[in-house]
């Protein structure tokens, strides 16, 4: 399945100058580096879910990874403060089966669970990585499946910073390393993880990992 979203669409539908929008940025190796971590987190996502899961795209406002979802799982739901891009991009390829949910994750309720939940590039933002665990508690599935892509903030991934001309964002708090241990400490048993992008062998700038949920 086709992840990548042409870039002169997206520009059309998404502010570029949005710290997340690197999948407009005009040096194509930063483009073909973030869109990597979503194409490897999708053969993840083929190889240990089904088409019949219920999703949660948390933190997806962007909208980028939603055209791929929802055209391989039938009931798909974005949660994030910003949800305009995802707008845009759902209009633009009059995507029927996507539900966008605009509201704070610690104010947020209904009834019943998902069987997967993907967080892409989020849970570093959050100071409190207990935050957002225990939104998973509430709203994952007993067995259900999380996906995480996140920075490795080594030296490798400074060195990528210089050569995309970004700065460090205030918000970025932890390591791929700190969350991925969070999570195994907090009743996820990691199923799967690689680092990504890869060019003849795997660079630790991201990495994608897998777990399911046992809260027993």
């Amino acid at each position: 399945m086709q992840v990548r979203i042409d870039r002169d669409v997206l520009l059309k539908l998404s502010d570029p100058h949005k710290e997340r929008n690197i999948y407009t940025h005009p040096l194509s190796l930063a483009r073909d580096i973030f869109w990597q971590r979503l194409e490897y987190a999708f053969k993840y996502l083929e190889k240990y879910t089904t088409k019949d899961y219920k999703v949660l795209d948390f933190g997806g406002g962007s909208g980028v990874f939603c055209k791929t979802l929802s055209s391989y799982y039938t009931d798909v739901s974005i949660i994030d403060l910003d949800v305009e891009e995802a707008k845009n991009i759902i209009s633009y390829y009059n995507i029927g089966n996507v539900t966008l949910i605009n509201e704070d994750i610690n104010t947020f309720e209904m009834d019943g669970q998902y069987d997967l939940i993907i967080a892409t590039d989020v849970l570093e933002h959050f100071l409190d990585l207990k935050q957002p665990v225990e939104f998973f508690n509430k709203f994952l599935k007993s067995g259900g499946i999380l996906l995480v892509t996140l920075p490795t903030e080594n030296w490798v991934y400074e060195l990528g910073r210089k050569v995309v001309n970004k700065q460090k964002p205030d918000d970025h708090y932890h390591s791929s390393k700190h969350v991925i241990d969070f999570l195994k400490q907090n009743n996820f048993k990691e199923i799967n993880k690689r680092f990504i992008p890869k060019y003849i062998f795997p660079i630790p700038l991201f990495e994608v990992a897998i777990f399911k949920y046992d809260n027993h």
